[in-house]
């Protein structure tokens, strides 16, 4: 790696990232990121083998534990920034910790919508993802549906920011401070 070319990072979300507006807002502070923001991402299906999607109690998120034979379906999201994996630990917050994973990519680009199936193609690639170590007793036993998030919560996370339940977040880490890339790097403005 040159000192022109930007280190990036690869992480598989499983939960409410996976929608690309929440994910935009987290990373880039809007849901309607400019065209090259978008396309430094490649995001593609994935499976998270030997782990389990559980709900949260009394919130809209899921938390990931491990757990032999189980399998979570999620997104492998390559090209992120140090910059935007900062932004993502700061909104996982202590109810997680980052660590690196070996999942499994599928075939099938609709597999990025859930009711789709798709193959797994044997690739594998290494990426961060978040797993719950706020405790077992904060998780449900039923498994958190995306499906379920998208019809009847996203709103609530990508529409008006009043209604938006990171909007604190969103305040104290994107718009004090402005962030440009200059020669390929972030740098504060």
């Amino acid at each position: 790696m040159t000192n022109m070319e930007e280190e990036t990072f690869t992480c598989f979300f499983y939960g409410t990232l996976m929608a690309f507006p929440i994910l935009s807002r987290v990373i880039y502070g809007t849901q309607h990121p400019d065209p090259w923001q978008r396309d430094r991402l490649r995001i593609r299906p994935a499976i998270l083998h030997d782990h389990c999607r559980h709900r949260v109690k009394n919130v809209d998120y899921p938390g990931v534990v491990a757990q032999t034979g189980s399998s979570v379906r999620g997104t492998v999201v390559e090209g992120l920034s140090k910059m935007d994996i900062d932004r993502l630990d700061s909104f996982e917050g202590h109810e997680y910790e980052r660590r690196q994973v070996k999942v499994s990519l599928l075939a099938d680009e609709r597999a990025l919508d859930i009711s789709h199936s798709g193959r797994e193609t044997g690739d594998t690639v290494m990426a961060g993802t978040y797993i719950w170590t706020a405790g077992n007793q904060y998780l449900e036993d039923a498994e958190w549906d995306f499906d379920h998030f998208v019809k009847q919560k996203l709103r609530n996370w990508v529409g008006d920011a009043k209604n938006f339940e990171f909007q604190g977040f969103l305040q104290n880490l994107v718009r004090p401070t402005q962030w440009v890339v200059v020669g390929g790097h972030d740098q504060m403005r």
